[in-house]
Parts: structure tokens; C-alpha cells; sequence
């Protein structure tokens, strides 16, 4: 038990920002001034804001120091108690420093991670210092001539490289990988700018590479079957984040491409993926996707009579411009939205489902609690539900030649019955939508605002704060408790029934 204790307050000591946390920290218990005095790496943060003298001597067991920012110089003497150095991720983009210049600081690096922050030329001029480095994280960094200095230091046993695939291509073009059988070599394939821009898709045989592990961020034609690979903690931190990258993208240059994109670590699990360059030439006819644990997705894909296998642990999925089709059958996700989608039926399971969004002009097959509505029907349960938009429901809703086109409403244990749906709108309290019905009963759910276009109802019965009618048809209108705001326009309104409307508003064209 004490053990575990002392390994508890180790991991929070690591993440004190300041000496004088540090300081207060070893004055809560006895405990706490064991675990300042036992552990064996720094905070990782102290760098920042101290000077290695400060730091050091306030850790008596210290066997590796942890370094975010260097001073622009350090006297050697300032360094004759530092043990082994990992650098972390490095806090000084902007800031020039020599002290990767001086052969006694670099021979104690045993860690070393480098991004595009870290400028290599101006900051790494002598790699053959390096004579202790063991492992090497090299994130989106493109200077090969200093990168293959590194790579040939005899110390390594560990690189991890983060790349595109041509990039990676230029690279093996330049360096032996299986000469150097003492390192492990792994290589993630990740979305970066240059892939962004070159479309044209590199072979890779994979198996002429004795020591290199391959994973994929990306999924193509030539990845699809290497082994997805979550984010590395330390990714994020060093703003290697892919969203970003995929924000930049010309939608217009890449609508045959697919992406998949990998941001966080929930439960080992990715949180984020996107699918990218899968061709109208792509072999195959099917990509199944069930084994991979993928939380949600962006899909973007031109090719037709290609099936996409989403898995059903899937929790979000939003799909854009895309001619093939989506197998989403064995999923309950939370998020669905599509745009421009013209592959097969969707078919949609609303367990879990909160948001809902389709401008396509496609068939969906609906579910509710696990059973298939009627042809014409899909049900909106406002309980779960917090955002549900249609359009093109002329085509729309199980059935192509089906004109009464129903949502069925519920809201706590009341279902209102809205028929001949043209369009829908329905986000948190705000409703906007376009029906043919007898009768509709809304006064339990508390709208702020609600819009009626192009409608011939019965009877109309409502709760809100502001209320839009453009040419709607009603006999009977019944507005409960107080309304803002109600406008009328080219609407004919045999009788309304109120308790108090502030502002009302008729105009007729």
C-alpha cells in the first residue's frame, strides 16, 4: 500500500509546474518529501520557468533530467551534477540557443524528440555529439541531411518517425535502413502538408525493410492493410495535430480522396479518424473498417460501387461528397451527418442518436429501438435528440415514391404525428419545418422559436417565445403562456387562442 502511495504522488509531483508547487507539495506529509527525494526524473515543466541549477539540487536521486527550455548558454560547470537528458517537448520555437553546439551538453541526451520547432540547422550543427543518444522521436521534420547524421550514430536503439509516404520514400532513398540492424526502426504514415498537395500515390514494399515496424494514419490504397496506430501522448503537446492540416485542405482538389486522422487516446482507442486517397481506380470493392477502434469519422470518397464497412463501436461519422456507399447498419451512433451523399440506403439505428443532419437525396432505412419503421417514417425522440436537420425529402425517408413523408415527435412520453414533410429543422429549441397535418400538438416542449413555412394544419397547439408563419393555412391556433413575438405572412388563420402575445405581426403580399 505504501508502494502505491509513493508511485501516486510521484505522478502528481511530475506535473508541478513550479519550484515553489514543488516546495509547497513537500510540506503536506512526510510522503510527499520521500517521493521529492526518491524520484528519479524531474517535473517535467521546471525547465521552463528555472534554471538547471535551482532544479537540481532538489532532487537527490535524479538519474535522468527531464528539459523543455535551455538558457541561450551554459558553463559547463552548471552541468557536472545533470545526469542523463531527455528533451521533451521543447518550449522555445522562436528562441535560438548554443547549447547543442557544446559537445559535454549533447553527450548527455539520451532522449531526444524533434518537431518542426526545432530547427535543426540553426540548432543541431554537430550530430556527432550525440555519442549517449538511445531514442529518437522525429515528428514532421524534413532536414535529411541532419536526420541521417543522427540515424547513423552507433548509441541508437530506438526511432520512432512520424511522416508521409513520399517523404518517407526520399528518406529510404538516401539512408540503409537494414544496415543499422541494432535500431527499431517505426515508421507512422501521417497526413502532413506535402501529402496534402501530392495527390500521386508511392508503392511501398514494405517487407524489404528487416527492422521497420510500418503503421498508417492514412489509408490508401496502399496502407489499407498495415496496422492502425493511436496518438503517442506526447503528439498533441507538440502541436502535431492533423485536424489542422486537413482544415488547409481544397476541398474541390480532393473530392475522390479519402482521409483518416488520429487526435487523442480515449480508452486506448482512437478518437478521431479520417480516411484518405482512396481512388475512383481503388482495386477493391469493399473496405471493411469493424476491426479498427475508431470513436468517430470524416469520410470523403469518389469512388462508386465501393462499400465502406463503418465499425460499430463507431460513436460519431460525417460524411461529405461522397459517391460510394456507408455501411453503417451495425452501428448506434450519437452523431450522424451527411452531405452530398449518393451511395446506397442508409440504414439507421436511433438508440443513442443525438444528432441528426442529411441534405442528400437518398433513401434511409430507419430504426427504432432495433425494429424498421414504416416505409415513410422516421421517429424523432427529443428526449436524446438535440439537433435534427433534413432536406430533398422528396426523395427522402425509406421510400422514393412515397408522398406522406412522417416524422413521428416525442417529447417526455407525448408523440405528435407530423405528415408530408417537405423539410425539417430541428435544433435544441428552435423548429423549422413544412407539413400537411389535422393536428399539431407541441405545448410540452419548450420552444424559443418555431418557423411553419408552406403548411395546411387543423389544428395548431403551441408553447413559445416567437413564432413564424409564411403562408400556412390553420383553423384552429392555440398559443399557451407568454409569446414574444408572433409573425403572420400570407397566412390565413380562422382562430387563435392565446394567453398573452407581446408583438404581432401580420403581412400579407
Amino acid at each position: 500500500m505504501v508502494h502505491l502511495e509513493n508511485v501516486f504522488l510521484k505522478n502528481v509531483l511530475l506535473y508541478l509546474p513550479t519550484l515553489k508547487d514543488v516546495g509547497r507539495f513537500a510540506q503536506v506529509c512526510k510522503s510527499c518529501e520521500e517521493a521529492i527525494n526518491t524520484i528519479y526524473v524531474n517535473p517535467y515543466e521546471l525547465t521552463i520557468h528555472h534554471s538547471f541549477d535551482e532544479i537540481i539540487p532538489l532532487f537527490p536521486n535524479l538519474q535522468t533530467f527531464y528539459v523543455r527550455r535551455c538558457p541561450e548558454r551554459l558553463y559547463k560547470i552548471s552541468a557536472n551534477d545533470i545526469p542523463l537528458i531527455e528533451i521533451g517537448e521543447w518550449s522555445e520555437s522562436l528562441q535560438p540557443t548554443q547549447v547543442f553546439n557544446t559537445k559535454w551538453f549533447c553527450s548527455k541526451i539520451r532522449k531526444l524528440r524533434m518537431t518542426d520547432f526545432f530547427y535543426m540547422k540553426d540548432t543541431i550543427k554537430h550530430p556527432e555529439y550525440f555519442t549517449q543518444l538511445q531514442e529518437l522521436v522525429i515528428l514532421n521534420n524534413n532536414d535529411l541531411n541532419i536526420i541521417i547524421k543522427l540515424l547513423k550514430l552507433p548509441t541508437l536503439k530506438k526511432v520512432i518517425i512520424f511522416c508521409g509516404m513520399k517523404e518517407f520514400q526520399e528518406l529510404s532513398e538516401l539512408f540503409d535502413f537494414n544496415k543499422y540492424k541494432q535500431i527499431n526502426f517505426v515508421i507512422i504514415f501521417v497526413l502532413t502538408e506535402y501529402s496534402c498537395k501530392n495527390t500521386k500515390l508511392i508503392e511501398i514494399n514494405y517487407n524489404q525493410f528487416i527492422n521497420c515496424k510500418f503503421y498508417t494514419r492514412i489509408f490508401t490504397n496502399l496502407t489499407i492493410n498495415l496496422p492502425s496506430l493511436p496518438s503517442l501522448p506526447y503528439e498533441k503537446s507538440y502541436g502535431y495535430n492533423q485536424r489542422d492540416a486537413i482544415d488547409t485542405i481544397n476541398n474541390n482538389e480532393i473530392l475522390n480522396e479519402i482521409y483518416i486522422n488520429n487526435d487523442t487516446i480515449i480508452k486506448n482507442n482512437i478518437y478521431s479518424a479520417l480516411i484518405k486517397q482512396i481512388w475512383k481506380e481503388y482495386e477493391l470493392n469493399t473496405i471493411d473498417l469493424t476491426k479498427l477502434y475508431i470513436h468517430s469519422g470524416i469520410i470523403n470518397a469518389q469512388k462508386q460501387n465501393l462499400v465502406i464497412i463503418i465499425p460499430p463501436n463507431l460513436k460519431s461519422l460525417k460524411v461529405f461528397n461522397c459517391q460510394s456507399s456507408i455501411d453503417i447498419s451495425k452501428c448506434h451512433l450519437k452523431e450522424i451527418q451527411f452531405r452530398d451523399y449518393k451511395g446506397k440506403p442508409l440504414e439507421v439505428n436511433d438508440d443513442n442518436l443525438e444528432v441528426f443532419e442529411i441534405n442528400s437525396s437518398q433513401q434511409v432505412k430507419w430504426y427504432h429501438n432495433g425494429t424498421l419503421l414504416k416505409q415513410d417514417e422516421i421517429f424523432l425522440d427529443a428526449n436524446k435528440i438535440t439537433s435534427f436537420k433534413i432536406t430533398y425529402s422528396n426523395h427522402f425517408i425509406n421510400d422514393l415514391n412515397n408522398n406522406t413523408k412522417t416524422i413521428v415527435f416525442k417529447y417526455n412520453d407525448k408523440e405528435t404525428i407530423l405528415n408530408k414533410i417537405q423539410f425539417f429543422d430541428f435544433e435544441g429549441y428552435y423548429i423549422d419545418f413544412s407539413c400537411v397535418n389535422k393536428q399539431i400538438d407541441f405545448s410540452e416542449y419548450p420552444f424559443d422559436s418555431i418557423n411553419i413555412q408552406e403548411s395546411h394544419i387543423n389544428n395548431l397547439k403551441v408553447n413559445c417565445n416567437s413564432m413564424d408563419l409564411n403562408n400556412v393555412e390553420c383553423d384552429n391556433l392555440i398559443i399557451d403562456g407568454i409569446c414574444d413575438n408572433i409573425n403572420f405572412e400570407d397566412c390565413k388563420i380562422n382562430s387563435i387562442r392565446c394567453n398573452i402575445i407581446n408583438s404581432l405581426n401580420y403581412v400579407s403580399q
